[in-house]
């Protein structure tokens, strides 16, 4: 097993996890999910999450972030009436083994964009994901934007091109897709207590792809891909999990299913994966 590829997990980005009353049973067992999984890739010895999150979206190639402190604070555009709308950031980037990665992904055959400047909008499934994952921040990042365009082999591509400049640099890594599931939000105000996932048939979709990404069943999760994105509206339609897969993730083995349960109508959940034995 190469070294370099540690732990890889799923979780969700929405900021209703950092929710801290009033919050829907879902919420509270996703964000202690959430912390559970930083706890097993400390753990496992990871020196840098490696991180794609579907709400950093680019149509034009892939970028990676490469501003070594990115500090601040955030409102979000959808949910500021909340106090869960409102949050800081401290995030330090590992630029050597981003610039690296950038470097595989042109390699490669894509087109990667280099970004550094002050100010950068910092995506929401980002800042929540690394403030429950690592709230004292002691690992460092290496960010990539979700291109809307990218099929399942470029992000596939990505994936890889991410732990072959993790081994070319000696780094150990954790490969985190900030995704969520089925993504139906509820178009209304509700009570937390009253958040449920919005359609039945959603949920059923997403304990099937849960079935197949846990088990490590990766060809068949990527032969449903298409499908569950149309059946159950999947989020960024689920091309995430070609990153993780893409990275390496049948190194790990089988997966544990942490929670899952809805966040405003959509389906969210928390996967792990570890070295095995």
């Amino acid at each position: 097993m190469a070294e370099e590829l540690v732990a890889a997990a799923i979780v969700p980005g929405m900021p209703h996890l950092l929710a801290t009353t009033d919050a829907a049973p879902s919420w509270a067992r996703l964000a202690a999910a959430v912390r559970t999984t930083g706890d097993r890739i400390r753990a496992a010895g990871a020196e840098v999450v490696v991180m794609v999150s579907t709400q950093w979206f680019t149509v034009l190639g892939h970028q990676v972030q490469l501003d070594p402190h990115l500090v601040g604070e955030h409102c979000d555009e959808n949910w500021y009436r909340y106090p869960f709308g409102r949050q800081r950031y401290d995030l330090r980037v590992d630029t050597e083994l981003s610039s690296a990665w950038a470097d595989e992904i042109d390699r490669a055959g894509l087109q990667s964009r280099r970004t550094h400047y002050d100010g950068f909008p910092i995506d929401t499934g980002t800042m929540t994901a690394m403030n429950l994952l690592d709230p004292e921040h002691r690992l460092r990042l290496a960010l990539v934007s979700c291109n809307l365009y990218a099929g399942p082999e470029a992000m596939a591509t990505v994936g890889a091109a991410a732990t072959a400049a993790a081994r070319r640099h000696g780094r150990r890594v954790a490969v985190v897709a900030v995704t969520g599931l089925s993504s139906a939000l509820i178009q209304r105000w509700i009570s937390p207590a009253d958040d449920l996932v919005a359609d039945p048939g959603h949920e059923e979709w997403d304990r099937r792809m849960l079935d197949l990404v846990v088990a490590g069943k990766q060809t068949e999760a990527l032969a449903q891909r298409e499908e569950y994105a149309t059946r159950a509206q999947a989020d960024s339609q689920f091309r995430a999990y070609p990153f993780l897969t893409g990275a390496g993730l049948e190194r790990l083995g089988t997966g544990e299913l942490l929670a899952y349960g809805p966040i405003w109508g959509t389906g969210a959940a928390v996967v792990n994966w570890t070295q095995e034995e």
